[in-house]
């Protein structure tokens, strides 16, 4: 009988511990812990480079209704928060509302991959441009360097006409293509539908970098005034931290 007390007893402290070490022991990822105070929303579509191809395809896509810059930074893993070199409204040249969106997904390796896009936006209506100025930083995680293989880069690159090859730091290249003529590359971005509660993907004319550093892959567009600012050191600032 004292046997059979002691098994219990040995059971309960079991299950006290394994409760502390894993209060979120019903998610896949535990990365799923940080998305618990957003609202999630239905959503159209995910954005990504369409001359790059890379994020094209997604698995299980979901989408969160926008917040602050700071709760979306609170709401994505640290190993991509620490990572992120946000700019402030001073660097740019025109008045913005800054809005973030959170939007995930599942790898092959069923871990769940955090894209977050952090929005400056000139029109005080929400996630419409109507061709006024904006700031737009998507981010990804990636963890390989899609860049890595020159061949494969090589072959990439037959089919980015328009863009200027920079060198980001090192050996990884940054991608850069000015908004030119009547008809821009189009970039597209979130834009969130209140009425509907729902997460729809837009596209507008926009400058646009395009790059992979340390394990995330940056889509950055723009449309203001590139007179009034040195917007290549924004990016590289973003990226790199200086």
């Amino acid at each position: 009988m004292r046997r059979h007390y002691f098994f219990i007893i040995l059971f309960v402290i079991g299950s006290f511990s394994c409760a502390k070490d894993n209060n979120h022991s019903g998610y896949i990822d535990e990365n799923q812990a940080l998305l618990e105070n957003l609202n999630e929303v239905d959503g159209r579509q995910h954005t990504y480079n369409y001359d790059f191809e890379l994020l094209e395809f997604r698995e299980k896509v979901d989408y969160y209704a926008p917040v602050s810059f700071s709760e979306a930074l609170a709401s994505i893993p640290s190993v991509m928060r620490d990572k992120l070199n946000l700019i402030s409204q001073s660097d740019l040249p025109f008045a913005a509302q800054q809005e973030a969106n959170i939007v995930t997904s599942w790898n092959a390796f069923n871990k769940l991959v955090f894209q977050v896009q952090f929005s400056y936006l000139e029109n005080t209506t929400g996630y419409q441009t109507n061709f006024k100025d904006f700031f737009i930083v998507s981010v990804t995680q990636y963890p390989e360097d899609p860049f890595a293989d020159e061949q494969a880069t090589l072959a990439m690159e037959e089919n980015i006409k328009g863009y200027e090859k920079l060198v980001l730091e090192g050996t990884h290249p940054m991608y850069y293509k000015p908004a030119s003529g009547s008809w821009p590359r189009m970039f597209d971005y979130y834009k969130f539908i209140e009425e509907d509660k729902l997460m729809d993907k837009e596209s507008t004319g926009s400058s646009q970098y395009y790059t992979w550093y340390n394990g995330l892959i940056y889509k950055i567009g723009f449309n203001m005034d590139v007179s009034a600012t040195d917007h290549e050191a924004l990016i590289r600032k973003i990226i790199l931290g200086s």
